[in-house]
């Protein structure tokens, strides 16, 4: 869980970017279906962009050196230190989150179900219809709802507009919007993006309407007349006409339309700086500057690089089985691994200085196996390394690069 709050959290930071760009760009262009497909693309890139992998290509050209495998086994006595830490708690609440999220999203759901199964249902204007003694008048894909207390002279233009978000399916937008807000719950620009959403659905069915019977005065009343009965909300139903959306729409069914389309060139910069972002977060200190002395020049200065293979290569003084009995005694299996049974592999990563120094362990997440719990236990032990006796290429002192993979493994 760990793992995913993690990435839930980089693909909110790329959301809230998106959305900041809309908000400033687009949210008054009336280019309704460029801005959906701006608002729709955010989410599902914000949510693919941390599973891009910019830097794969590297680990594949660059040699490493590997050292043979260190088995850490449970303890009986195994510390507790770090069990409350925010590590841990961040995950919790998040998967808290969730879990509320998704009940809310039961919920609406169940109060779409129930109106759909309790009432008699017909094939009428293009929909599954039905209705009721009220003033309502929603949809969801192909459900349409008109209260039997609508005026007559308001029917046609209620289904023609509803017909528009049926056409269009803007109710899988909801859907996505809603799975959006459940796994972002804590991120503002989620709520933006659904209202936004939302807002553009009604711009673009007004649009239509407005062309189809070419009579913006009487559109406009019937929207403030519907919105006047004050009719319940469901998250998953286009209302017809809702409240907080009313002064919006008239503003805009009475306004001159303006598109800039140039502005749209704007998203590729945006675009660029997510996937720097991005290739940031995946950054490898180890791995930049890193050379291979088969691939040097004369020109290369050793003690300006990291080497893969070297003359000498560096070694843990005592050697092998020292540097094993070192590992023993300092990893800690942590607790949480001994109480889910857990097991794993972890390739950590570091260079070795000049002066014998372990500098930049990082984890290789690509090839290693099992929980991310695992990372900080390793990543500590190899961090508190003395020493080592370090590398030499041609006679001179140089950083090298390891690869130490941890296997743990419960006894």
């Amino acid at each position: 869980m760990k793992e995913f709050t993690l990435y839930a959290l980089e693909a909110n930071i790329y959301l809230a970017l998106f959305a900041s760009f809309y908000y400033l760009t687009f949210r008054k262009d009336q280019n309704y279906i460029a801005n959906r497909a701006i608002l729709i693309g955010s989410i599902l890139l914000a949510w693919s962009i941390p599973s891009f992998d910019l830097t794969g290509s590297l680990y594949e050209v660059i040699p490493q050196v590997e050292l043979a495998t260190i088995q850490i086994g449970s303890v009986n006595d195994i510390a507790t230190n770090g069990s409350y830490s925010m590590e841990n708690i961040l995950p919790l609440l998040y998967s808290v989150g969730v879990i509320l999220g998704l009940g809310s999203l039961v919920i609406h759901t169940y109060r779409i179900i129930s109106v759909v199964s309790s009432k008699q249902r017909e094939s009428k204007y293009g929909f599954r219809f039905f209705s009721a003694d009220s003033n309502d008048a929603w949809s969801f894909f192909n459900y349409l709802f008109l209260g039997e207390k609508i005026p007559p002279d308001n029917i046609d233009w209620i289904v023609a507009h509803e017909k528009v978000h049926h056409k269009e399916v803007h109710s899988f937008d909801k859907i996505v919007a809603l799975a959006a807000k459940v796994l972002g719950w804590f991120n503002p620009a989620v709520y933006y993006i659904e209202y936004a959403l939302e807002e553009n659905h009604e711009f673009r069915a007004d649009e239509m309407v407005c062309q189809q019977f070419n009579n913006h005065t009487t559109y406009s009343r019937i929207l403030i007349s519907q919105a006047i009965g004050g009719v319940s909300h469901n998250l998953l139903s286009h209302q017809f006409s809702k409240k907080s959306l009313l002064k919006s729409r008239i503003q805009m069914i009475n306004q001159t339309k303006q598109t800039g389309k140039m502005k749209y060139l704007l998203t590729i910069p945006v675009l660029a700086v997510a996937l720097l972002l991005h290739s940031c977060t995946k950054e490898d200190p180890v791995t930049s500057n890193v050379a291979d002395n088969s691939k040097n020049t004369e020109a290369s200065n050793p003690n300006d690089m990291v080497f893969a293979v070297v003359d000498k290569m560096p070694e843990f003084k005592g050697g092998m089985e020292e540097m094993m009995a070192f590992m023993g005694e300092n990893t800690v299996y942590p607790k949480a691994a001994v109480e889910a049974e857990e097991t794993g592999k972890v390739f950590v990563k570091f260079v070795i200085d000049e002066e014998g120094n372990v500098t930049n362990p990082v984890v290789d997440e690509e090839r290693s196996v099992g929980s991310t719990t695992f990372y900080g236990a390793a990543l500590e032990t190899v961090s508190k390394m003395p020493a080592w006796t370090p590398g030499e290429q041609e006679g001179k002192k140089v950083k090298v690069k390891l690869t130490l993979p941890i296997k743990f493994e419960l006894e």
